[in-house]
């Protein structure tokens, strides 16, 4: 059964009165509670305000100290000074953590720092650069003597930096401001509480106007904090029971006669109101539709992305997909971490999402991947998704930024380029300086300072008229005119006066900037170097003729030596057939002497056989000699074979030794392997020591090194002290040579050069060649020849390659 609409308005004005009554009744307690409130906000607002007064008092104090710091330090020069007036000064506050100084490149040039009661003091290299500090944009900005705060949470600490902008750098102090805060907290009857810094006045504020009475106080035009005093409200509601039953008779007869006053119109507002609902149902429908469509320009036009705890992508917006050229279907399912970048780490992302789960938002940048690969920059805001304080998801608004950071590293690679072209200025060998078009000094490097012994400061004030010789200062002044109509003017040898009076000769060059017509390079170079290279081109001249005679030398010597080999080869072809002609007859004194041997033994024994047998052995070693000399001769004379063989060296040292042999008895005992040599006795294969070499060749080599030992040890007034030792022996698959005379050994000054052409220790004979051919025959053979001194003679050291057993 439905209830009569009388019937509910008479209950709820029964209610209504009731309720009326019983707020009346708190009319007095509240308009009391109400005094009391106002007294307490009076007085909470004076605490407030005197803080906020403590709090920048403390702040101007430290601005009237960083301009005393600044004048002081203005007029000092030295680091030192420096280092010494800010320990002094500054140090004695232990509110004060550090002293920097900035260039305007952003570059520290000293910094101090309070550490364990200790100053720290930072120079040199060690210094790092602050480009990428928050307020270095807002310091660039600053003008002279004009001061910038800056605040920052540290540690779970709060400090500020006090920046002052200088004529050439910047001046920063580093405050810890925690003896302040602890100030404000322990001289007041009521407790404050202040917030974290805050960057945005209208966003972000953990204080509540209605329970907090709030104060801020800000550090510079985007940072303040907030000090704020709870609001205590003292409810007392427990009189209300001494009027209890009053105001349930009165309530009750208000009730009546209420609902009998007012049932009628009452019933004719329901009436309209139910129409105005059907109107209202419209309207919502209405509102609908606009909301929907709303929703699609939003899903067109903002990039938003919304994931599940585990990272999965539930869903995204078609702006989103249209910036990454993706469809939804190839998003909707996936990890985000199809979307991010390989150099963002993990442990990065984990951070953001151990934020988020603690109920925290994240705001930052991301680097990711679109579909085709182009690499693209957004900012993000991510918030999480909780559903009876448990994480389901994430929400996630992005915003494109990819021009913003191309721009950026615009900017950064444009100052690496001018920190290159600073470093290039400072480092070139050319004195290099900027003027103006008066001709004074606006910028200069350290090489123009070091070439006039000025110190920058004192050429910055000067004008380069100044610098010159009194001759030369109308004409520098007419060719500072005519530059500008020019363009440049170079290759001026100029008279220059340096600091100590004293002149010197520079070449001078200008140039007017093509981007600025009212500037010029001043460029200047020592012509020290320019006279060192003209003496070096005088010095390269006379090399050049020095070479070129001896190209003229070789080129006569190598006529000599085609001459010398003409003739050799007649001398070899003369002697070939002298031996094969001497080598016949020979053969028959051998053999008749033979025959007449047998016949001198069948005599009887007397005196004449005796002479005769004595005789004929004496003739037997003649001939043997002769034979000897003979085979030697034409193993010499055999025609060389340009091709490698295998060929006992052992052979070929007796065989050189034997046509060396009628100079070699007269100049020096020759021991071969610790043996006198003997041409009587001669076994060519006593010792085989094979190699695969060009036989004439290789004696060729003994030859001349046997000479060149025989030239020396002639010079040696004494026949017992010359020696000629001959060593051959096999080391390591080589086998090596080695001829060791007692002459005194090779001068110092042409040991290392003895095998070069012309070098020679020969006073009256020898042009300096022998020894060069034979180390170009040596190393025709793959072989090693070296030359060194030991037990006061020279060695000459030849190593060939042995043959590989067969």
């Amino acid at each position: 059964m439905r209830i009569s609409f009388y019937i509910k308005i008479f209950f709820a004005f029964v209610i209504f009165a009731i309720l009326l009554l019983g707020f009346s009744s708190f009319a007095f307690n509240n308009f009391y509670e109400f005094h009391n409130e106002k007294k307490e906000k009076e007085h909470s607002l004076n605490i407030l305000n005197h803080q906020k007064d403590i709090f920048n008092s403390f702040i101007k104090n430290y601005d009237e100290k960083l301009f005393l710091v600044q004048n002081s330090i203005s007029k000092k020069e030295k680091d030192d000074e420096i280092i010494e007036f800010v320990t002094r000064s500054l140090f004695n506050d232990k509110n004060i953590l550090s002293f920097v100084i900035v260039g305007l490149d952003s570059k520290e040039k000293l910094k101090i720092e309070k550490k364990s009661n200790e100053t720290e003091i930072t120079q040199n290299n060690r210094l790092k650069s602050i480009f990428t500090k928050e307020y270095f944009k807002d310091m660039r900005i600053l003008k002279y003597n004009e001061i910038l705060h800056y605040s920052s949470d540290i540690n779970n600490s709060f400090i500020i930096d006090f920046i002052i902008r200088n004529k050439n750098d910047f001046y920063v102090i580093t405050i810890d401001i925690k003896e302040i805060f602890d100030k404000i907290n322990n001289d007041f009857s009521k407790k404050t509480f202040m917030s974290d810094i805050k960057e945005n006045s209208n966003k972000d504020l953990i204080f509540d106007e209605e329970n907090y009475f709030i104060e801020k106080i800000y550090i510079n035009e985007k940072q303040f904090f907030i000090l704020a005093i709870k609001n205590e409200k003292n409810v007392n509601n427990d009189y209300i029971k001494d009027y209890y039953e009053s105001i349930i008779v009165i309530g009750f007869c208000i009730a009546l006669f209420l609902s009998l006053l007012f049932s009628e119109p009452i019933a004719r507002l329901n009436r309209k109101i139910e129409d105005e609902n059907k109107k209202l149902d419209l309207s919502i429908k209405q509102n609908f539709l606009e909301l929907n469509e709303n929703q699609k320009i939003m899903d067109n036009h903002i990039m938003f992305v919304r994931l599940n705890k585990d990272n999965l992508i539930l869903e995204t917006s078609s702006a989103f997909c249209y910036f990454l050229g993706y469809s939804k279907s190839e998003l909707i399912g996936h990890n985000y971490n199809i979307l991010v970048h390989k150099d963002i780490k993990i442990k990065e992302q984990r951070e953001i999402w151990k934020k988020i789960r603690v109920g925290e938002t994240f705001v930052g940048e991301i680097k990711g991947n679109k579909k085709d690969g182009e690499v693209f920059w957004i900012s993000l805001f991510v918030e999480g998704i909780f559903e009876n304080k448990q994480l389901v998801g994430y929400n996630i608004i992005c915003t494109d930024i990819t021009n913003k950071k191309k721009i950026e590293e615009l900017y950064v690679d444009l100052n690496k380029q001018v920190e290159q072209y600073n470093a290039i200025f400072e480092n070139v060998n050319s004195g290099i300086s900027l003027i103006d078009s008066d001709g004074n000094f606006v910028k200069l490097n350290s090489t123009f300072r070091k070439l006039l012994g000025y110190e920058t400061k004192e050429l910055l004030r000067m004008n380069c008229i100044d610098i010159i010789s009194s001759d030369s200062k109308k004409l520098l002044k007419k060719i500072l005119t005519e530059v500008k109509e020019i363009g440049n003017i170079s290759n001026l040898e100029k008279i220059f006066v340096k600091k100590d009076g004293t002149f010197i000769h520079l070449e001078l060059s200008l140039s007017l900037l093509s981007s600025d017509k009212n500037h010029l390079v001043f460029v200047v170079n020592s012509l020290e170097d320019k006279r060192k290279l003209q003496e070096l081109n005088q010095n390269l001249e006379q090399r050049i003729n020095q070479e070129v005679e001896k190209s003229i030398q070789k080129d006569k010597l190598h006529q000599q030596e085609q001459i010398k080999n003409a003739k050799l080869t007649s001398i070899g072809s003369l002697a070939a057939g002298i031996a094969h002609e001497i080598n016949t007859p020979l053969t028959y004194i051998k053999g008749n002497l033979e025959l007449m041997s047998y016949d001198i033994m069948d005599l009887p024994q007397s005196e004449i056989k005796e002479r005769m047998s004595y005789d004929s052995e004496k003739m037997k070693e003649g001939l043997n000699r002769i034979a000897n000399i003979v085979e030697s001769m034409r193993e010499m004379s055999q025609s060389s074979k340009e091709i490698k063989e295998k060929t006992n060296i052992y052979g070929t040292l007796l065989t050189s030794l034997t046509m060396a042999y009628n100079r070699s008895r007269q100049v020096c005992k020759i021991y071969l392997n610790e043996k006198l040599f003997d041409i009587d006795s001669l076994n060519k294969n006593e010792f085989i020591f094979c190699s695969k070499v060009q036989k004439q060749r290789i004696e060729q080599v003994w030859i001349i090194v046997i000479n060149n030992a025989l030239d020396e040890l002639i010079k040696i007034d004494d026949y017992e002290k010359r020696v000629l030792n001959i060593f051959l022996f096999e080391e390591k698959d080589e086998i090596v040579v080695k001829f060791k005379d007692s002459a005194g050994g090779i001068k110092e000054d042409i040991l290392e050069d003895i095998f070069e052409p012309f070098v020679s220790s020969k006073e009256h004979s020898g042009m300096g060649v022998g020894l060069n051919i034979a180390k170009k025959i040596v190393d025709e053979q793959d072989g090693n020849i070296k030359a060194y001194n030991e037990d006061n003679g020279a060695v000459f050291e030849i190593r060939l390659k042995a043959c590989e057993e067969e």
